[in-house]
Parts: C-alpha cells; structure tokens; sequence
C-alpha cells in the first residue's frame, strides 16, 4: 500500500487536545484523517479501512492480536470523565433488573459501567439499544447510558442529582485511572510501514504537546464546534488525561482483568505496543 496512512479521529470534541494542531497548522499530519463516532472506527480499523486509529480501548482488548497499541497518548480520565454517563431518576446501584437505554457509539462506556455494576453492586445492566437515549430520561426519567457531546450536552440539560458520572464510579469502586481509547495500528501495517508508522506517533506526540501548550486555541476550536458554558472545556480538558502513562496503563489493566472476572471478556488479552518508535519524539 502507498500514499499516506489512514488515521481516524473521534467525532467528538474530546479529540481536540490532540488533533486542534493538525487542524490549525501548527503541526503537520502525515495521513489521511477520518472522523468517526468509536464504534465506527472500531469496525473501520478491524475491516482494514484504517491503518491507525483512536479505538475503544475495550474494542482494542477484544481483538489484541489484530492490533498493536500506539504508545504515549490515549483518552483517559483520573477521575470523572464528564462525558460518559449514566443519567436516570433511579440512583445505580438500584438499577438492577431495570431496562437502560444505550447508547450504540461506545464500547469501552458500555462495559466500563457493567463492570461497576457488578463489581460494586453485584448486578449486570439490562442495556437496550438506542439512538437516542436521552429520549427515555425526557419521557419519564427512565436510565440512560451515553457518552461523548451528546452526554455532555445531556448532562447539562438534566437535573443535575439524576446525573451519574461512569468515570467517577468507576474511580470510587477501584480508586484506579481509566484508559477509554487508545490508538491502535493494525499489525500488518506496523509490520510493513514502521517508519509511516512511526512518524505519524511523533506527530500525535508533538500535536499533545501543542495542545498542552496551547490551551486556549484549543478551547476556542471546541467553542467553534460546540458553544457550551465559559470554563466548561478548559475544566473538561484539565479532567481528562492524554499520557498513556503508568497510572493509565494499570487502570486499563485492572478494567480488563475485572471484565474478565464478570464474564465480559473471555480471557486476559495480551496487549503489545508498537515498538518501532522512539523513546523521544
């Protein structure tokens, strides 16, 4: 395959903190970018219609030996996430048993609340599928699971004691970080362009640190996407974690050896790293 790689990019405003360089200049992008909600670009990436991509990092789990794990960044949170959750009149810990409506984008936020309810509650969620879940809070307050702007945009709008953030529940019932998406590249593709390969990681590395360091253009190419409440993003993006460091790496680790535990995941993958980059970018 020639021509540049083919990159995806989450559809949501999460990604800016990464991808506002690509989109402003100040850091070349060397491929081709794909937007897409993560359960797209989950099924893109595993079909070979993307070489790299940010991926549900339970998606990544669940195919670990079609991919290898892009180093150093990720889409995580230390504690809440505020933009995975849970909005419903019945606290979580009584939702056993109770139909929830969920959203069909996510696949880390979907298993990441099923393991809190049965590691902390001693239940597994009956999820029904929806486009629209928030349309069963505003019918009657009935549960619903969402993630990215449109949880957001959710969050805002309801009462605000109704609002259950999956991050948060997940950090009281493992006092662990959390690693949402990951990049990934398919394993043909880092075997037979490592260089391309390695050059788009360090391009994603410089693009953090731009963001890092620019912060405020960030905040103003999300306004320019979503208007939300001054302060809103500058908090969001603080809340979120961009290092796949250590503490993320164990929280990933204890997630995925919890849903092994509850029958979510037949086994404990092994996750391997792309190893053709360097250790400075």
């Amino acid at each position: 395959m020639t021509g540049p790689l083919r990159c995806g990019r989450i559809r949501y405003t999460n990604d800016l903190p990464i991808y506002a360089a690509f989109d402003a200049g100040a850091v070349a992008c060397p491929a081709q970018l794909v937007p897409g909600v993560p359960t797209e670009l989950n099924a893109m990436l595993l079909r070979g219609e993307l070489d790299v991509s940010p991926i549900s990092s339970f998606f990544c789990a669940e195919h670990a030996d079609r991919f290898a794990i892009v180093p150093g960044i990720c889409i995580g949170s230390r504690r809440e996430v505020r933009s995975i959750y849970c909005i419903s009149k019945t606290l979580p810990p009584q939702l056993a048993g109770v139909p929830i409506a969920a959203t069909t984008e996510s696949s880390t936020g979907r298993n990441l609340f099923a393991v809190v309810c049965a590691e902390r509650y001693g239940f597994k969620p009956q999820y029904v599928d929806s486009a629209d879940p928030y349309a069963a809070y505003r019918s009657d307050g009935s549960p619903c699971l969402l993630i990215g702007d449109k949880a957001i945009d959710a969050a805002l709008a309801a009462n605000r004691a109704d609002v259950h953030d999956i991050g948060d529940l997940w950090h009281a019932a493992t006092q662990r970080r959390m690693v949402y998406a990951l990049w990934a590249v398919r394993r043909e593709v880092a075997a037979g362009r490592p260089q391309d390969v390695a050059e788009l990681s360090r391009a994603l590395l410089r693009a953090l640190t731009w963001g890092n360091a620019h912060r405020d253009q960030v905040v103003g190419a999300a306004q320019s996407v979503i208007a939300r409440p001054e302060g809103f993003y500058l908090d969001y993006f603080e809340t979120l974690n961009f290092n796949f460091d250590d503490q993320a790496w164990l929280g990933l680790e204890t997630f995925l050896t919890l849903a092994v535990k509850h029958g979510l995941l037949a086994a404990q993958p092994h996750l391997e790293f792309f190893r053709g980059v360097p250790s400075h970018a």
